[in-house]
């Protein structure tokens, strides 16, 4: 009877970790098999859309930021100037045998150099671009401009979006 108690509880066990290991798997599979949700928020999937319904722009407003998007985008490739390719030219020099202080310092200067100048010119084609909306329709604008990740998924959209 000593040995029949002792194998209750390894067979509790087992079935326990069949489940736990079953439900895992479970989860794993059911979103493959169901497809990736799409985003409820409107923000998340079209920001020129969210700011077009926020703030209740014109079609020519919304034609307008579109343009001014792709300006951005356009300025972007032009220059190479994305966080990735700063990354990027950090884990080179990291993955060095010696640290070359003097080159990574020349490489930042020209790239913070090019990035400036998209910078200034995002700026001034961003300002233009205010100058077309009401005035509550840009202090709206601005208001939402505080939130440091609006103008970065307006204005530099990942690239799968573009």
């Amino acid at each position: 009877m000593g040995k029949v108690m002792g194998k209750k509880p390894l067979w509790f066990l087992l079935a326990a970790s069949v489940a736990v290991n079953l439900f895992f798997l479970a989860g794993l599979v059911y979103p493959q098999l169901m497809g990736a949700p799409e985003p409820s928020d409107t923000a998340a999937a079209d920001p020129v859309a969210a700011v077009a319904e926020d703030l209740e722009l014109s079609a020519a407003q919304v034609a307008g930021l579109e343009a001014l998007r792709q300006r951005t985008a356009e300025r972007r490739e032009a220059t190479g100037g994305t966080s990735g390719s700063f990354r990027a030219l950090l884990l080179t020099e990291l993955a060095k045998p010696a640290f070359d202080r003097g080159g990574l310092m020349q490489q930042m200067e020209e790239r913070r150099a090019r990035m400036g100048t998209v910078v200034l010119d995002t700026t001034e084609d961003l300002h233009g671009y205010l100058a077309t909306l009401s005035p509550e329709q840009k202090a709206a604008f601005l208001e939402r401009a505080r939130d440091r990740e609006f103008l970065r998924n307006l204005l530099w959209p990942p690239r799968e979006q573009r």
